[in-house]
């Protein structure tokens, strides 16, 4: 599973946004025609790449560093009795806070300190998620045994999902999926909180070794925990 991008900005001075392939249903012209568009700003801005300083371009450099401080979340909240650009519709430029402390945070993204941040964000991030929702892929699941005691047992699916229901709540649990195990928080809501509550953005690290000790494509789409439910 890879993430499925439509957006390059490149030496934060070039952005190239959206999908061009050439295939029938792109060329048909009379539905879901897929289109291109590569922005290059004339203004430049003062920066910094690599710990060097550099010359970006103001719309590329914005939009990168935007959308990195969502990643991490270093936003700051929309003051609603302040409106200001950024509450204007389409066709009218957001306001972006040129100097401020979150800016500087992401200025460079080739930086030690921005990498440490980057880094550190998406591993806190995901062991909170881990923690509290079993999410997968994961980096803890390297095999079908870990997958049945990290996930399956908690969340069945298919067949095993219509046997669970009817069963004694008090005996070893089985959730919907998302939901929290409430048996791993003797401290309930509060304990699940505390957890929830050092997650900062969206950021989190990919899961390059889930399952990496089955052979995926020997396995093909063969009945197994996870396709199950999509065949039954």
């Amino acid at each position: 599973l890879y993430v499925h991008s439509k957006l390059l900005i490149a030496d934060d001075r070039v952005v190239i946004c959206g999908s061009a392939n050439l295939n029938d249903r792109s060329q048909l012209g009379d539905h879901d025609s897929e289109i291109a568009i590569c922005i290059e700003d004339p203004r430049e801005i003062d920066s910094y790449m690599a710990g060097r300083p550099w010359r970006a371009t103001e719309f590329a450099a914005s939009l990168r560093r935007q959308l990195f401080r969502k990643h991490l979340g270093l936003l700051p909240p929309q003051e609603v009795t302040r409106p200001d650009r950024n509450f204007e519709p389409i066709g009218v430029p957001n306001a972006y806070d040129w100097g401020s402390r979150e800016d500087e945070a992401v200025i460079d993204p080739l930086s030690l300190d921005f990498l440490s941040l980057w880094n550190t964000t998406a591993r806190t991030n995901t062991e909170a998620f881990e923690r509290v929702f079993h999410p997968v892929p994961s980096d803890k699941v390297r095999n079908w045994k870990q997958y049945d005691k990290y996930f399956s047992r908690f969340f069945p699916t298919g067949k095993d999902a219509k046997e669970a229901r009817g069963k004694d709540a008090e005996k070893p649990s089985q959730w919907k999926l998302g939901h929290v195990v409430a048996e791993e928080f003797p401290g309930g809501v509060a304990e699940v909180k505390d957890v929830l509550s050092m997650i900062r953005g969206t950021l989190v690290e990919m899961p390059l070794l889930f399952l990496k000790e089955e052979d995926m494509a020997k396995e093909g789409l063969t009945l197994n925990a996870m396709t199950e439910e999509i065949y039954t």
